[in-house]
Parts: structure tokens; C-alpha cells; sequence
């Protein structure tokens, strides 16, 4: 209101200034279900590989194929997928790439032999990878700056929702037969199929479609959210989605690697790449790695890996309240240099008993959290929005190869070195991590994302 008590005109709010509305929260959680799913395919591998090895009886070599197929899909679909998000839209391969998913995930739960398998699980991988750069990208877009951290990270830990709930799955058809690996790996369809069916009403980013000139497009979408969440939006020339008045720049690889972009993207793949060699491999394998120690059935290491999957939520709630206060480089640099320290410090331990080496887990799966949401938050946030898929899949597709590297490399220094070798590989591997982050990161926290 002015002095004279007549009420002012409202100057409207920037996009990026938005509340969090039902719209924003929706958004987002179908976004975190394609995680979700990644969490749940992952994690029921591993125990469906106990039953796998006992229906096939696989060499290590195909038993390392199997838990690494669909790591591998993931490389290609990410780097594919993200670069043709940045070209034709966030929104088209949104409702499309769970579509891989749904139909080789049938598929690979009726396989006859493991070739069969590896085949399909490599490309139920490719929907997977292609959904981590669209569906961060389009979470970052449409997100408030002030909570964009906490909702990526929301996205990202809704990974560790679908392993707790594989894990639970997995208890409830252990007992069901030597075909039980079958139904575990055709479980993951059903979710997959209703998140399909709810994508169905999210619009284009608006940020995409300013990049490409259609900012009268842009703008109808912007003000519906707006107008769902109460407020009135800001002009195009202040509400933060407007370019640089350049024309639109085509998204290629080559980008990422000119000179304002370099370091960011050095950072946001290396750093997801040491991270992930240790993590996928720990995952895949985890029934596997507490099986062989002392003490250990195969009901009480499916119950601990439940156990610790479950805790991992703590670890992703505390991410979750301060990383828009924090920041991200600091959560994920302590959170490498603990992972570092308590990889060695359980490669170190002769036959350690079930219990102390569990208790090491759990300390290890607190700390995972840090990197394990913040990798996948900065690769959302540190490109400009005409690569930004194509930056966050380029990021996914390197760590997926650290990932390979990692589900390879375990099974066969389990066999000749010992399970000690592995863990202090990944643990020299966190600490890389860790030095990188310290070097290059930047701090995206209450910055704006780059319109370019």
C-alpha cells in the first residue's frame, strides 16, 4: 500500500523466485521415481544373482556381466539421451525413456540363458541412464533457486527409497523357489509403468524453450505454474528466464570442453567417476561381500543390506535440511574424505567377525550420502540450460564407467587378492574424490542457474 492507503501494484515475482508448490512437489517426485527405479533394478540384481548363479551356474567373469549390463545401458543412454533432451526437449524424452525400462525389464526376467540376460538387462540400462540427465535437468528448471538443492537431493534419494523397498521385495519372494530372481526382476515394471502414466501432465521446461527463441511458449508455461502456486509472474525481461539475446546455440559435446565450461566439467564426471567406483560395485555386491564373511546366511546378509540401505535414508535426510544452508562442496568433500578413510580402514582388518565389519558398513553408508547426492546435484546445476542434459549425461556416463570399472574389477580381486584389495582400491579412489572437490568445485548454492 501507498501513504494514501491505496494498494500498489504487484511487481510480480521471478520463475526462479517461485514458491514450492503442489506443481514444483509433483515435479519432483515423479522426476525422483526414475531414480527410484535405478535404486530398485540395482539393488535387486544383487540379490537376484544369489539365485542366478544357482539356476546357471555362471563363470565369475558372466557374474560380473550381469550386475555390470545394465550399468553399461546407463553410460549409453545417458550420453545419448542427454545431448537429444538438449535438442528436442526435456519433456518428449520424459515421457519416453522409462519406456526401455518397462519392456526389457520383462524381458530380462524370462531370459533362458545368461547371454539372454546380459542383452536385455544392458538395455533396460539405456531408459535408466537416459533418465538421470532429463530428469534432473528438469527438476533444476523448474525448481526455486533458494530450494533447489533439496529438491535434487530429494530426486537423487529416492535411489536409496527403491533399494530399501527391493531389499523388502527380495525378503518376501526369497523363499519362493530357484525362480525367485525371476519375479524380483520383473517387480520393477509395475512402478515403472504408473510413473509413465504420470509424466504424462508435466509441461515443457520453460528455460528450454526460451533457449530456443519460443519465448511466447515459455512464458505460458511459466505463468501457469506461477498462477498454480498463487502469484503473479514477473515480465519476460525479469523473471529470469531470459537469454543473452544471442541466438540459439546448438547442444554438442564440444561445448563442454571450451574454456568457460572446461573445469566444470572436468569436475562434475571425475568427481561422480571415483565416486561411483567404489559405490556401485559395494551395492551390487553387497549380499555377496557379507555372505562370505564369518557368521553370515544368506537371510541375515539380504536382512543387513536392507539394514543398511534403510539407514542411508538418515544420512540423505540430514543432506536434505542443510544443503541449500551449507552449500554442496563442503558436504561432499567430508563426505569423500570419510568414505576414503572407512574403505581402508575395513580393507585393513583381517577376517574381521560379521559384526564389527557391518558396523563399518554402516559407518560407510553415512558418509556415502554427501557424494552420493551432491555428484548427482552439481552435474543439475553448474551447465548453462543450452547443455545442461547434455553436461549431466556426459557427468553420468563417466561415473557410469568408474561404475564398470568398479562392478568388474571387485569379483575378480575377491577371487585372487582378497575382498581387503578391493576395499582399499575404492578407498584410495574416495579420496581422489575428495582432492577434486577441494580443487575444482564450485558453490552453486543461492545462484542463479545459466540461461546460455
Amino acid at each position: 500500500m501507498d501513504e494514501h492507503g491505496a494498494t500498489m501494484p504487484s511487481a510480480g515475482v521471478a520463475f526462479a523466485d517461485l514458491p514450492t508448490s503442489g506443481f514444483i512437489r509433483r515435479l519432483t517426485f515423479l522426476s525422483a521415481m526414475g531414480l527410484f527405479l535405478d535404486g530398485y533394478d540395482l539393488t535387486i540384481i544383487s540379490v537376484a544373482l544369489l539365485f542366478i548363479k544357482s539356476d546357471f551356474h555362471p563363470s565369475a567373469a558372466l557374474v560380473g556381466l550381469v550386475g555390470a549390463a545394465a550399468t553399461g545401458g546407463m553410460l549409453l543412454g545417458s550420453l545419448i539421451f542427454g545431448n537429444l533432451t538438449d535438442r528436442f526437449g526435456r519433456r518428449t524424452m520424459y515421457l519416453l525413456d522409462l519406456l526401455f525400462f518397462v519392456v526389457f525389464t520383462l524381458l530380462a526376467a524370462l531370459s533362458q540363458n545368461m547371454v539372454e540376460l546380459i542383452i536385455f538387462r544392458f538395455l533396460l540400462g539405456i531408459g535408466l541412464g537416459a533418465d538421470y540427465p532429463i530428469s534432473s535437468t528438469l527438476t533444476a528448471e523448474f525448481a526455486p533457486t533458494r530450494r533447489r538443492g533439496m529438491l535434487l537431493v530429494m530426486t537423487i534419494a529416492f535411489w536409496q527409497v527403491g533399494a530399501v523397498v527391493s531389499y523388502l521385495v527380495s525378503l518376501a519372494l526369497l523363499h519362493t523357489g530357484p525362480e525367485a530372481w525371476r519375479w524380483m526382476l520383473a517387480t520393477g515394471a509395475i512402478p515403472a509403468i504408473l510413473v509413465m502414466w504420470g509424466r504424462r501432465s508435466i509441461p515443457e521446461s520453460p528455460r528450454w524453450l526460451m533457449a530456443k527463441g519460443r519465448s511466447d511458449q515459455a512464458m505460458q508455461v511459466a505463468t501457469k505454474v506461477a498462477q498454480s502456486a498463487g502469484v503473479t509472474l514477473s515480465t519476460v525481461d525479469n523473471a529470469g528466464l531470459s537469454g543473452s539475446g544471442t541466438p540459439p546455440r546448438l547442444a554438442n559435446f564440444g561445448r563442454l570442453f571450451q574454456k568457460n565450461l572446461i573445469r566444470v566439467t572436468i569436475f562434475a564426471a571425475l568427481g561422480w567417476f571415483f565416486f561411483d567406483v567404489g559405490n556401485y560395485a559395494t551395492v551390487v555386491f553387497t549380499p555377496t561381500i557379507l555372505d562370505h564373511l564369518k557368521g553370515a546366511t544368506l537371510a541375515s546378509s539380504v536382512e543387513a543390506s536392507l539394514a543398511l540401505a534403510s539407514f542411508a535414508l538418515v544420512g540423505l535426510i540430514i543432506v536434505f535440511l542443510i544443503v541449500d544452508r551449507v552449500g554442496r562442496k563442503w558436504l561432499q568433500a567430508i563426505g569423500f574424505l570419510g568414505l576414503g578413510l572407512v574403505f581402508i580402514t575395513m580393507g585393513l582388518l583381517v577376517h574381521p567377525a560379521f559384526g564389527l565389519f557391518l558396523g563399518l558398513f554402516f559407518i560407510l553408508t553415512l558418509a556415502d550420502q554427501g557424494p552420493g547426492s551432491l555428484t548427482y546435484v552439481y552435474a543439475g546445476e553448474v551447465f548453462p540450460t543450452s547443455v545442461r542434459a547434455t553436461g549431466h549425461g556426459f557427468a553420468t556416463a563417466v561415473s557410469r564407467v568408474g561404475a564398470l570399472l568398479g562392478i568388474f574389477v571387485l569379483p575378480v580381486l575377491m577371487a585372487t587378492l582378497g575382498l581387503s584389495a578391493g576395499l582399499i582400491l575404492f578407498g584410495i579412489c574416495d579420496l581422489v574424490g575428495f582432492g577434486l572437490t577441494v580443487w575444482l568445485a564450485p558453490e552453486p548454492k543461492g545462484q542463479a542457474l545459466a540461461n546460455g
